[in-house]
């Protein structure tokens, strides 16, 4: 092995014969090879923690966009609104703390009934963060969606939401809630639940 030095003197590793020169050499060495060793798992990290997709133009925060509107019957394709969880990535929001609610209201929420706000406390506070879509639409804009005559929405005596994290068990627990009426669950992965009568469609 053989290198020069900032004289520009040559040296040979083998035909060093003092082993203080030896030494001084073969230090300066290891430290680079040491400091290579850890820089490694540095640099791995920090490849994994780079997306896949960097530099690539994002696609719709909002998964539901992803799918496509034509997922939706006319009186639903208003749901289509990105929510504040939208942003957030979907490890974290698994990670989220059980036992409380996270709920964004993406529709006028002072309206709506007690009974339903306690039903989506605990459906947040269950499967984690939610976002509600829809709560009380006006008479003219329930026409313009395509909406039901004696839709509940009329009244803000109905919601529809999403559920963020995995919402496996979700249609079982709102059957069994009492204070829930009508309820539905859209292709979409959308939720209605009013105060009428207990029914389904």
């Amino acid at each position: 092995m053989t290198w020069e030095d900032k004289q520009g003197a040559s040296y040979n590793l083998k035909n060093l014969r003092h082993t203080k020169d030896r030494r001084m050499i073969i230090l300066p060495l290891r430290s680079v090879a040491f400091r290579a060793k850890a820089t490694l798992p540095a640099l791995v990290v920090l490849a994994l923690a780079i997306p896949a997709d960097a530099g690539t133009l994002p696609e719709p925060s909002n998964p539901q966009v992803r799918i496509g509107a034509h997922m939706f019957g006319e009186e639903h394709a208003h749901l289509l609104k990105d929510s504040l969880f939208d942003k957030i990535s979907p490890l974290v929001l698994a990670a989220m703390p059980r036992g409380k609610a996270y709920i964004d209201y993406k529709a006028p929420a002072k309206c709506v009934p007690e009974r339903l706000r306690n039903v989506l406390n605990r459906v947040s506070a269950k499967y984690g963060p939610i976002t509600v879509n829809s709560t009380v639409r006006s008479r003219s804009r329930n026409r313009s969606v395509g909406g039901r005559e004696k839709s509940y929405h009329l009244n803000c005596q109905a919601v529809d939401f999403r559920v963020h994290a995995g919402a496996s068990g979700l249609i079982g627990f709102l059957s069994s809630a009492k204070d829930v009426g009508g309820l539905k669950r859209y292709p979409a992965g959308y939720y209605h639940i009013d105060t009428g009568p207990r029914r389904s469609w």
